[in-house]
């Protein structure tokens, strides 16, 4: 296909560039910055927009600085799309594309929209790193969903990740590495037994299975769970309701630090729940923090359990299902926290609260994944007109 020249605009949700070609039709090109001047090929022609590949850069951004990654200029890698310039610039993006998605959709009034929350370091945070390998080859499956690339070394993992990457060798499928305090790095993939002890200063210890899930960036993590202490204080509401709690830890902590706090946790996975159990026996909150394995859906529907409650939400990327916010509707809890890490499903979701007489009160960024196309948002909504 043909290539042009474009003028970069704007960085779109996902991390593509966004330019015009001369007939005016939308552009994305993976790799340019704003304020830049560069030439792409067009390599796909939509009804509403084009995509292009990045040829060279007439014209610098600011910006724009040398990938300290030696995967990320072959473009196959599906992980980092900001680490060709600074993480100053990736969160004044990450942060337009929220207000994008909240503010100009109507959900979220500006001044509700808090200032992000940003990490001490772009790289060495990961706690998990999850990888394939087949034919002696380990690494990442490729933007094409096919191609599985070597990888060495990935810079979002913990160092001792990436000890442990140089010193085995590839075991055939999918391998997952694990990095805690207490553990250490090892790899889990394998069916290893019994759990591990992730840290969450200044909240402590708690136990996870090896291939559960935890939040994978430990210091956006402590920032949410005082962020969901401060709602719950503030809210001056007996108890804090969780769903998809995991291993308990925003319902432990709230209940640690609020001494009449009373919690009920709910989630799918039962391994998750017997760790959630021991995690409140350890930090000796076990009296006030009941956890349940099953169906969220069934915990929505016990008759006023929420009108004097706040409710959590950490659902998966894919968001809240129709049936969810119908019953969360229904059970009209007094306040919601919903921490969602895909913003293109929380808007949706936000819609639906808000016809369903929900107002968001505050919603902030919190870079949990630097480098990559991805940020966490925790939004705090309340019943009724503010």
């Amino acid at each position: 296909m043909k290539s042009e020249v474009f003028r970069i605009d704007a960085l779109a949700y996902g991390g593509d560039g966004v330019g015009r070609s001369s007939d005016g039709a939308v552009c994305f090109i993976s790799g340019a910055l704003p304020g830049e001047l560069v030439e792409a090929e067009i390599t796909a022609v939509k009804k509403r927009f084009r995509r292009g590949r990045l040829l060279r850069v007439i014209e610098a951004s600011d910006a724009r600085i040398e990938p300290e990654c030696p995967y990320f200029a072959s473009g196959i890698c599906p992980g980092c799309v900001y680490i060709h310039c600074t993480y100053e610039h990736e969160i004044l993006w990450k942060q337009r594309q929220l207000h994008d998605f909240l503010v100009r959709r109507g959900v979220l009034t500006p001044e509700a929209l808090l200032e992000p929350f940003a990490v001490p370091q772009r790289f060495g945070l990961r706690n998990k790193l999850v990888m394939h390998s087949a034919d002696g080859i380990r690494g990442y499956i490729g933007k094409d969903n096919q191609t599985l690339f070597q990888v060495d070394k990935c810079l979002l993992a913990a160092p001792e990740i990436n000890e442990l990457l140089a010193a085995t060798a590839p075991a055939g499928g999918r391998e997952v590495f694990r990095f805690t305090v207490v553990d250490g790095a090892l790899k889990v993939s394998t069916g290893r037994g019994g759990l591990l002890t992730e840290t969450l200063p200044p909240y402590g210890e708690f136990q996870v299975a090896p291939t559960g899930f935890f939040q994978t960036n430990p210091v956006v993590g402590s920032e949410l769970i005082r962020r969901v202490i401060e709602v719950v204080r503030h809210g001056g509401l007996p108890r804090l309701v969780e769903l998809y709690c995991g291993v308990g830890i925003f319902s432990i902590a709230a209940a640690e630090a609020l001494p009449q706090l009373q919690t009920a946790g709910v989630e799918l996975d039962a391994g998750a729940i017997g760790a959630a159990k021991h995690n409140a026996a350890h930090h000796q909150v076990a009296s006030r923090c009941r956890f349940a394995a099953g169906d969220a859906g069934k915990l929505l529907r016990q008759e006023g359990l929420l009108h004097d409650a706040v409710l959590l939400v950490d659902p998966p990327r894919s968001g809240l299902s129709r049936e969810a916010v119908a019953a969360i509707l229904r059970a009209e809890p007094a306040i919601l926290i919903y921490i969602s890490c895909a913003a293109d499903t929380l808007v949706r979701d936000l819609e639906l609260l808000k016809a369903g007489n929900y107002t968001a009160e505050s919603a902030g960024l919190l870079d949990m994944f630097p480098g990559t196309a991805h940020f966490e948002v925790m939004t705090v909504l309340r019943r009724g007109e503010l």
